[in-house]
């Protein structure tokens, strides 16, 4: 077996978390990315490096086995050999990823059968694993399928660390990572053993990942949507703000109280996650843009996303979602400079009933529309 990692998406997920505990953990480390441009610069450097921000003596220099186009058929020879790959790759390009994976897994049932392999998807997309399996057996058969189902896992993970892009006076292929070096994932999917640093394989995965998102990427909206409204640019500065503190500590208990409702969570293990969170997004040492991190508010308003769900969740056990409520409020008002308009714009433009019912996923006798229409909407 070769001890060779396979990242699907260069990014600086791919690069700054999977490929970095990959290789902590021995593996050598081959990518493969849709950016030619990039494929190119990591194929003459043969190298990146990692600033680990808040502690320098992490900082290493990551040596590449291997770098590959996703157009290029020649990574399909190492996907036989190995027993990891990680996909980094946003979920909204995974049935695209699936496409030219599937014949590098047909390859690799015909010539290494016998060996397991494990395939953990790092996307902010909740079963991601699921979706990238469902879309390779679309381009498969029934005998395929009972290989992929023996023989693979897809195992989904939980991304905490933030990896942002290269400082002005580094080389641009440089990731800086947060000082976290922690990767919790689906273990029931893990086929074999697997000696990746940090790596936390849970039994029972289905609920972390809500639980993630309706913990850090709630807490983490709150905080964004509020900061940008007070004019801060870095999240660190949000995060320091005594008032929008305040608010996001409310939300925080609402969506913490209605989920350890809901999933059976411990109290105090819970409460962990929200403290971890917070400190999180107070760190002076992670320079993380506000928009950035209040990129597709949109998105974000999606029913089971990171402020409606949890508003949801905490009607359903009895919380008045209060501090959740300002959150949505603040969305509604984010300027994304990569969309047109605010959420608020469109409200003023097609009526509150569009966008509660069409943005948010809400019916009109749901008493979150209610609340929602009542205590932040214009009459």
């Amino acid at each position: 077996m070769s001890n060779t990692a396979l990242i699907f998406g260069a990014g600086k997920t791919g690069r700054g978390f999977a490929a970095h505990l990959a290789f902590l953990g021995g593996y050598e480390i081959v990518l493969i990315d849709k950016s030619q441009q990039l494929v190119d610069a990591l194929k003459k450097a043969k190298r990146y490096d990692i600033e680990v921000l808040g502690d320098a003596a992490k900082n290493c220099t990551v040596p590449l086995a291997g770098v590959y186009h996703i157009d290029d058929p020649a990574w399909q020879g190492e996907l036989v050999k190995t027993g990891l790959a990680f996909t980094a790759v946003f979920g909204n390009n995974l049935e695209a990823l699936a496409r030219s994976l599937a014949p590098a897994l047909a390859k690799r049932g015909a010539e290494n059968k016998s060996q397991a392999l494990t395939v953990i998807t790092c996307e902010n997309l909740t079963g991601a694993a699921l979706v990238l399996k469902k879309a390779v057996l679309q381009y498969g058969d029934a005998k395929q399928q009972e290989w992929l189902d023996a023989s693979v896992g897809f195992s989904e993970s939980i991304i905490f660390r933030t990896c942002l892009e290269a400082a002005a006076n580094q080389s641009p292929l440089t990731i800086r990572a947060q000082n976290f070096f922690e990767l919790p994932c689906d273990g029931d999917a893990i086929k074999e053993p697997l000696h990746v640093t940090g790596l936390k394989p849970l039994s029972c995965f289905g609920n972390q990942l809500t639980r993630k998102i309706y913990t850090y990427n709630c807490i983490n909206a709150v905080i964004t949507y509020l900061g940008a409204k007070r004019g801060y640019t870095q999240l660190y500065e949000a995060g320091n703000d005594p008032d929008i503190l305040r608010i996001a500590r409310e939300a925080a208990r609402e969506t913490a109280g209605a989920q350890v409702a809901e999933f059976g969570f411990d109290g105090e293990e819970q409460e962990e996650w929200v403290n971890g969170a917070f400190a999180k997004f107070a760190d002076r040492s992670i320079p993380d843009p506000l928009e950035r991190n209040g990129a597709d508010p949109v998105r974000k308003l999606a029913r089971g996303d990171r402020l409606i769900g949890p508003a949801l969740l905490a009607l359903k056990h009895g919380i008045h979602p209060g501090g959740l409520l300002e959150g949505i409020r603040a969305c509604f008002d984010y300027h994304d400079p990569a969309q047109p308009g605010t959420v608020a714009d469109v409200i003023r433009e097609k009526g509150a009933h569009f966008v509660l019912e069409n943005i948010c996923g809400l019916s009109a006798g749901e008493k979150l529309f209610t609340l929602i229409k009542e205590k932040i909407l214009p009459a």
